[in-house]
């Protein structure tokens, strides 16, 4: 499902890094880590790329869009790429497990379903595998930190064709001397992909404000909520 994941990691994917608000592109080199054996699933594939020299020192946000090619993954609510788990990792080696990080909440918005397979709802209530409904992960089930994903069943997020997931980290990971990006997709077939394009940046997704005509502020209540109010990315 990963081949072509794989394919812009070896040949050039871009990598987005936002530091102090300007954009700049890279072109990191990932490369395919294998079949993982240490955890409890045989299937997933892993996908290594090496964050330091990139000019950034703190990542917030990761953001992973399917291709949409309509050709990856399965029909019904496994359409589009089954992420099995994401993390950040300080060594880069998949043997040691105590040196990870993992997202804190997540963003999420289902692509489609292609017709044919499972049409119903994911045992999870939403449109694709591993998802509540089309904005929220099932985190009980998809066990994005964790390897794990089995065929059709659970353990991973299938983003649906054209799916966005980005992965928050708060507080925000520092990138020092050695940091490295784990991605692990289900079976790693030919054509199940993502588009190339990781976005990576140190600054939280942007909250879009409530339209000024509520009424935030009105009264004490509006006051009480606006001192109680924290910043806090949603999943």
């Amino acid at each position: 499902m990963l081949r072509t994941f794989l394919t812009g990691f070896s040949f050039g994917a871009i990598l987005l890094v936002s530091v102090s608000s300007q954009a700049a592109s890279v072109m990191p080199t990932f490369t395919d880590q294998g079949i993982d054996t240490s955890g409890t699933a045989t299937s997933t594939r892993m996908y290594r790329a090496d964050l330091t020299g990139l000019g950034l020192t703190e990542i917030s946000a990761i953001k992973l869009t399917d291709s949409n090619s309509g050709v990856g993954g399965s029909t019904g609510i496994y359409s589009g790429f089954d992420l099995d788990a994401i993390f950040l990792d300080v060594d880069g080696l998949l043997t040691t497990d105590g040196d990870r990080f993992f997202a804190d909440s997540f963003q999420f918005s289902a692509g489609t379903t292609r017709p044919g397979g499972f049409q119903g709802p994911s045992p999870s209530g939403g449109p694709t595998n591993g998802s509540i409904d089309a904005t929220t992960v099932d985190e009980a089930a998809a066990t994005l930190n964790d390897i794990d994903g089995i065929f059709f069943g659970p353990g991973s997020l299938t983003l649906g064709d054209g799916g966005i997931l980005t992965a928050i980290f708060s507080p925000k990971i520092t990138v020092g001397s050695s940091l490295y990006l784990f991605a692990g997709e289900v079976s790693g077939d030919p054509g199940e992909t993502l588009t190339g394009l990781v976005e990576i940046s140190d600054t939280p997704p942007t909250v879009v404000p409530l339209p000024a005509a509520l009424p935030l502020l009105a009264g004490g209540l509006g006051l009480l909520g606006l001192a109680g109010f924290r910043r806090r990315a949603t999943s």
